[in-house]
């Protein structure tokens, strides 16, 4: 190379011994890495079997969008920026470092060519000093907020401090290194390296003479070898494998709904029902475990936590994580997590939502209660009786099957014939069946698809699906009950179902197809905008109020339904929408799933009385519902307020059905 082309000098100032000793570093390290992965490797391979193999090209996205590209990561911003930028730095850095390898013991030895040189090599010193310095700042926002900030949700303890500490290290003898060389050779383009070249003017302007220079960037290059070698090493035994478990984390995360739950195959015969030890856990979830960065984001979101329960979802991660690694002995029921923690759960996803590593937080909660309630008998009383009264009676109440279409008297209701052919079948649930309250969304619904001239039926023998057995644990009546279920609809023709309760539409959308129902299921919000927009419906009456809408988990996390019931709302006149602080994918549970509608769970502050604390603090007169389990909880919520005069609460089909013309 000619001293006119910029190019790479890989082991300047660097003697024989020193590079010989680098590379025999090298894989002592790369063997210590290697099999501290095997081992972990070996630690996930003892769970069962679980297939994550398929729909790859979906898989590569989800890890191009949400390892490499960080989005989910990013929604929060501080903590997004933070952590993206120290992300993408080390991978330019890492990047930079396989490049210089493969130029200087590759391409150069075997086929004489210099990959780093010229324009190239100038481009490529700029990226990595740019990065290198997001790098550290990253480090610097990183310790700022664990330590001095310190949220609740994070822990400042003296793991992470070395852990910040070893990579700024790291990346600052890097920069070190390189303001020494650019200081004592002085190349026409050391200004291509922005950081490195300041840090070689400082050097010059401290009076530091070329055998000092020569002498400083020998002792920082070995000792910046070292650390880097020794971090390499240090992969699989520390924090830092989530670099490697993250990623692979997402490659394998949930491609069906996440309000799909997995069924207990073969459940008469199974020889362990839930899980209670860690051998049940399927390789998978172990890898779960393994995953949590512990970043607490899934406990900031979690109502359960939010109320002040015994469940953080944090918790109950890195205790699984601490007993996988043998950290944390005895049996996990009891020992390490307590019943009180699985049942504050309310099966809301908002932890998943939020996890950078895509945990299935929530599958593992459900795994856990289906041991206590199977194998166990462990059920909170509450929630005992109604599910005994779901199995007895076909509803949580336990009244009287007869009863079921009592709320459609004087309606003219059309009921499922055998070979008679309708466009819905209106699935209208247990909540508007039994309950009064929720009866008049039953009746609104019904209402608008009468004025609408929509063909539908519901039927005789509808019976609860048990969902809320699930979600509980007792798989094996819900599994009984839904194959009533599927033979009872089975013998009808239509061409879809239409629930309102979310509830009702994620099961039968989602878990329906698992015992032979395989439907298309719309939601009541959805029909309905299509009707107004279709001009099928005309909302003529004006309704002055200003009106928030409550996002149901079940809706918009599990099913992504957001728009419709707010373009909805927003076609009757009058009506003013205005949104509470947590919507969309980020709403706040109403504090009724994963069966609390049925049962009580010791809180600090219900989350249904902070969810009305919301709505009342946004000034709004009515909280506008698409769930009626969302409607009983923050109607509980506004009378325990005493905010039963201001503040009214419904669904979105009772505005709809008030706005029609006559």
């Amino acid at each position: 190379m000619t001293g006119a082309v910029p190019y790479r000098d890989t082991f300047w100032n660097v003697p024989g011994w020193a590079q010989i000793g680098l590379y025999a570093g090298g894989v002592v390290a790369l063997a210590i890495f290697a099999w501290g992965l095997w081992q972990r490797i070996q630690l996930w391979r003892g769970g069962g079997a679980e297939d994550r193999l398929d729909r790859i090209p979906a898989r590569v996205t989800l890890v191009a969008r949400h390892a490499l590209g960080q989005v989910r990561t990013l929604s929060q911003a501080y903590p997004g920026v933070m952590h993206a930028i120290m992300f993408w730095g080390f991978l330019a850095l890492f990047l930079g470092t396989v490049l210089a390898t493969i130029d200087f013991d590759i391409t150069l030895p075997l086929f004489g060519y210099k990959l780093l040189k010229g324009t190239f090599y100038l481009v490529y010193e700029t990226v990595l000093d740019l990065f290198g310095l997001f790098f550290v700042i990253g480090l610097g926002m990183a310790t700022w907020r664990r330590f001095v900030q310190r949220p609740t949700r994070v822990d400042p303890t003296a793991r992470f401090a070395w852990v910040l500490a070893l990579l700024f290290v790291i990346n600052v003898t890097g920069f070190v290194m390189e303001g020494a060389r650019l200081a004592a050779v002085r190349p026409p383009w050391a200004a291509w390296s922005p950081v490195g070249y300041a840090v070689g003017q400082g050097m010059l302007a401290a009076g530091m003479s070329p055998g000092a220079l020569r002498g400083l960037h020998l002792g920082t290059w070995l000792f910046h070898a070292i650390l880097a070698l020794g971090f390499i090493a240090v992969i699989p035994y520390s924090y830092f494998m989530h670099l490697i478990t993250t990623p692979l984390n997402i490659f394998f995360s949930k491609l069906t709904s996440p309000g799909e739950i997995p069924a207990i195959a073969n459940i008469e015969e199974a020889e362990t029902l839930g899980v209670s030890r860690l051998e049940e856990f399927s390789w998978k979830r172990r890898l779960d475990f393994d995953a949590c960065v512990e970043c607490g984001r899934c406990q900031a979101a979690c109502p359960a936590y939010l109320a002040g329960t015994a469940l953080s979802p944090k918790q109950i991660i890195v205790k699984l994580k601490r007993h996988l690694h043998g950290e944390l002995p005895g049996p996990i029921h009891g020992a390490v997590i307590s019943a009180d923690e699985l049942w504050a759960c309310t099966t809301c996803m908002a932890c998943v939502q939020e996890c950078p590593a895509f945990i299935d937080i929530v599958d593992t909660i459900i795994d856990l209660r289906r041991y206590l309630t199977l194998s166990e008998g462990a059920l909170p009383s509450t929630a005992r009786q109604s599910l005994q009264n779901i199995q007895r009676a076909g509803n949580p109440w336990g009244l009287p099957a007869g009863d079921r279409l009592a709320w459609a008297h004087g309606l003219d209701v059309p009921v499922m014939e055998p070979g008679k052919e309708v466009e819905y079948l209106y699935w209208v649930g247990c909540s508007a069946s039994y309950d009064r309250r929720n009866q008049a969304i039953a009746r609104s619904v019904v209402a608008i698809l009468k004025k609408a001239g929509v063909s539908f039926a519901v039927m005789q023998e509808e019976r609860c699906h048990a969902e809320v057995g699930r979600r509980l644990g007792e798989e094996y009546l819900y599994q009984t009950v839904q194959q009533e279920n599927v033979e009872a609809i089975n013998r009808y023709r239509f061409r879809k179902v239409i629930t309102h309760c979310p509830h009702c539409f994620n099961t039968i959308k989602h878990e329906f197809p698992q015992f032979g129902g395989s439907y298309e299921v719309v939601h009541h919000s959805v029909v309905i905008n299509e009707l107004i927009a279709a001009g099928r419906i005309k909302l003529v009456k004006p309704l002055a109020a200003t009106v928030a809408f409550h996002d149901s988990c079940y809706l918009g996390r599990y099913n992504g339904i957001m728009e419709a019931p707010r373009e909805a709302a927003r076609a009757v006149p009058g009506l003013k929408l205005v949104e509470l602080p947590r919507t969309g994918l980020r709403g706040l549970c109403c504090g009724g799933g994963g069966g609390h509608m049925w049962m009580e769970m010791p809180a600090k502050t219900k989350v249904n009385i902070i969810r009305t604390e919301e709505a009342l603090q946004a000034g709004v007169d009515t909280v506008a519902t698409a769930c009626p389990f969302c409607l009983a909880m923050v109607d509980l919520g506004r009378k325990v307020k005493g905010a039963e005069e201001t503040l009214s609460v419904k669904d979105v089909s009772e505005l709809v059905a008030e706005s029609l013309e006559g």
